[in-house]
């Protein structure tokens, strides 16, 4: 098999890594081929030993299968390491953070090697840095959202490993290089319960009073927090909306995005209940029902897949047309991730909306905020319920 033509921006960023010295890490949007272009860095330097490491299992196989294909190689000759395995010279070696950082030394390669760590602000916490001191002849990181809000890693940890980062491809970039489709937000602003709306207003003059007296990251203060996020998102006027946009668009490929599984079963039961061809995706449901949901989406069987967090993080589902949000955390780096899983282009796939439903002050300003990074760049609207 001959290995895919690369785009403009792989093109570009191989050569900043090269003259980096093989050292950096690449900031790239989600969904504008950041597996192909570490492959093509493989494939240029040549290195007798290369380790990718990725944050989960669904990327595992999403990496196993894209080296195999791009390489022409059996999945035999690809060494995943679980367990007590260990790095085989002459090929490339696949693991999961949490299993390659748990490498002890004398499972380590004798030889430097050519280290990607993919979504590598990962490898920044204390758990997982292990991985970045393995001995490298070259570097590379991947990731959308490099920075660690809450703490140094990337200053501190990562950048010293894996080098600093030498390109960076935006939202505006891809939509100029037609690498993600055109795409419009559409942020719908509904009203909580009566008493849902009291108890969120309880819970933030708690908060105040806790932040004043131990501070933001204390775990008093997080444990509101967690308490208001979960009252907020299991809003049943929000599960509503939910569904009656799933109504307007009949017919359509839609993905929607909860926090909850219990918010998101609800969802799914209702959906099934009126003849919607639908399924669910989380982390509680056995490995084989989750891969039977997701390619019966993928092949069209289904016309609605609900996912509680689960899809966040590098699994490719282009051939949604329209996101629904209907539930959030305050991350950037979560709502760069589901916007990159609908912005992804496919067969028929000329322009993508999503949806996002919210409530209260905070989820408000975020997106605000977004609306004016993305000025020029998608069309934005605004409503209420």
């Amino acid at each position: 098999m001959t290995p895919p033509t690369l785009r403009r921006w792989q093109v570009d960023a191989l050569a900043r890594w090269e003259r980096a010295g093989h050292r950096g890490i690449v900031s790239v949007v989600t969904g504008a081929g950041k597996t192909v272009f570490a492959l093509a860095c493989i494939e240029r330097l040549k290195p007798s030993c290369t380790l990718v490491v990725v944050p989960t299992l669904a990327l595992l196989d999403q990496w196993w299968v894209a080296i195999a294909e791009f390489f022409d190689l059996d999945l035999d000759e690809i060494n995943v390491i679980s367990g007590k395995g260990r790095l085989r010279s002459g090929t490339i070696n696949l693991a999961v953070l949490n299993t390659a950082a748990k490498l002890s030394r004398q499972h380590r390669h004798e030889q430097p090697l050519l280290l990607i760590v993919d979504e590598c602000h990962k490898a920044g916490s204390d758990q997982f840095s292990r991985v970045l001191t393995i001995p490298t002849v070259a570097s590379l990181g991947l990731s959308a959202t490099p920075e660690r809000p809450y703490d140094a890693g990337l200053e501190e940890i990562i950048i010293p490993a894996l080098g600093p980062v030498i390109y960076e491809y935006t939202y505006r970039d891809a939509l100029r290089d037609d690498v993600i489709v055109p795409f419009s937000l559409r942020n719908i602003v509904f009203e909580l319960e009566p008493e849902t709306r009291r108890k969120y207003e309880r819970l933030t003059r708690a908060i105040a009073r806790e932040i004043k007296r131990v501070g933001m990251e204390a775990p008093e203060t997080v444990a509101l927090l967690l308490r208001r996020a979960r009252l907020v998102n299991l809003s049943l006027n929000r599960v509503r909306l939910a569904l009656r946009i799933v109504a307007a668009h009949r017919k359509e490929r839609i993905l929607i995005f909860h926090e909850s599984i219990e918010a998101g079963e609800l969802i799914q039961r209702v959906l099934v209940d009126n003849k919607v061809k639908s399924g669910i995706y989380h982390s509680r449901m056995p490995l084989r029902a989750r891969a039977e949901t997701l390619a019966a989406f993928r092949t069209g069987q289904l016309d609605v897949l609900v996912t509680c967090r689960a899809l966040d993080e590098g699994f490719d589902v282009p051939e949604a047309q329209v996101g629904i949000i209907a539930a959030s955390t305050a991350t950037k780096r979560q709502r760069i991730q589901r916007l990159g899983r609908m912005l992804r282009p496919a067969g028929g796939k000329t322009h993508a909306v999503v949806y996002s439903i919210v409530a209260t002050g905070p989820e408000i300003s975020r997106l605000r905020k977004e609306e004016r990074e993305l000025e020029g760049v998608a069309t934005t609207t605004w409503s209420r319920a």
